[in-house]
């Protein structure tokens, strides 16, 4: 995981054996060439027809390889900020909702936390802060009980 790949020195290269009666029977090789002096070779195929084939099987296989690496970082991302926002009481989110520059941005703040979350800070907003002054009386009007949510 903590491997940094280098490309230089590592490539695909293609070997062509030639077929002088038909051309497009030729073999052709795609040899692996790594950071050592020896090359490997992965495939041998027997016709341009085939390696087209295997060119775009490889194409597609190194697309769905790029889809599952762009797909596990989100997973990575999304876990780091439910254990973020596990570690955050509710009057550090409630502190930071009154900080928000709009009623509009503090009900995102809120509505983008998990549901045991809102239902966290919603007893903590409503049991400790004050109904009368500041951000308090707001997340009272908008908040919904049945989705525990704030609605605009």
């Amino acid at each position: 995981m903590g491997m940094k790949p280098s490309m230089s020195g590592m490539r695909l290269d293609l070997e062509v054996v030639p077929n002088k009666t038909e051309p497009s029977r030729s073999t052709f090789v795609i040899n692996w060439i790594g950071q050592e002096t020896s090359s490997k070779s992965l495939l041998r195929c027997g016709s341009l027809e085939e390696l087209h084939q295997v060119v775009q099987g490889l194409r597609e296989n190194l697309e769905n390889m790029m889809r599952q690496a762009e797909e596990a970082v989100v997973k990575i991302r999304e876990q780091q900020e439910r254990d973020e926002e596990k570690r955050m009481s509710p009057s550090d989110i409630w502190r930071q909702m009154e900080q928000a520059p709009t009623e509009e941005a503090m009900f995102a703040c809120f509505n983008a936390l998990s549901e045991s979350k809102r239902l966290e800070v919603a007893e903590w907003v409503l049991t400790h802060v004050s109904m009368f002054k500041g951000r308090g009386p707001v997340f009272a009007e908008h908040y919904n009980i049945v989705t525990h949510t704030l609605d605009e």
